[in-house]
């Protein structure tokens, strides 16, 4: 990861370290049990320790990165028993959400999350695919500031290196994520709720088959 930034405000700063070292971790450029170093993280983004601590510790609590003995910081290793417990959270939990905000999506946000859609099927890129695929989803199910909003966002960040690396692996799928995407919206626009779940849970589904034919290789 080599990037740069200039001063500014140490806040300004955890939050680009955060999102440059996020982004590192979801494309795959480190993997599973790489080491972070403070001081190396620091030089690359040419920034002080301080905020590259704060940006680790966020990304701690977010699940993306753990602390292991006599290792130190490491990315957290991805698993498919941890991927099964994710996923199997977030089916019970984004139906909650999705019944309760799918009639309070304003319309104008719902053409928003088309253009979305429009906006990942014409990029290859597949760090900015996913960062439009978690824009897309938080528009359909209403993200607020409710504790189960609030869970299902940070589900959703965690399971992002997954989604990522299984659409480097199986490339195919992103034809059929982009399917998924138009029948999600178009369910979330008519406020068929079942449908909705239906599709949702499918989707979530999809991913799974893939790391479960990954297997060890996850």
């Amino acid at each position: 990861m080599v990037a740069e930034m200039g001063s500014g405000p140490a806040q300004t700063q955890a939050g680009y370290a955060h999102a440059q070292i996020r982004k590192a971790i979801i494309n795959g450029e480190f993997t599973s049990g790489d080491r972070l170093l403070q001081a190396e993280l620091a030089r690359q983004l040419n920034i002080s320790v301080t905020p590259v601590r704060e940006a680790l510790s966020r990304l701690k609590e977010e699940g993306l990165i753990e602390s292991v003995p006599h290792r130190g910081t490491t990315v957290a290793k991805l698993n498919i028993e941890q991927a099964e417990e994710i996923y199997a959270m977030r089916k019970l939990l984004e139906p909650i959400l999705i019944r309760r905000n799918i009639d309070s999506i304003p319309d104008e946000d719902l053409a928003r999350a088309a253009r979305l859609i429009d906006k990942m099927k014409a990029t290859d890129d597949l760090l900015k695919f996913t960062a439009i695929n978690e824009d897309f989803h938080g528009i359909t199910m209403g993200y607020d500031n409710s504790w189960t909003s609030r869970v299902v966002q940070q589900l959703a960040g965690i399971a992002s290196p997954y989604v990522s690396f299984s659409l480097r692996l199986y490339p195919e799928q992103i034809e059929e994520s982009h399917r998924a995407h138009e029948a999600i919206l178009r369910a979330a626009a008519d406020r068929d709720v079942e449908r909705f779940i239906e599709l949702e849970v499918a989707h979530l589904e999809s991913t799974l088959v893939i790391l479960r034919k990954l297997g060890d290789r996850v």
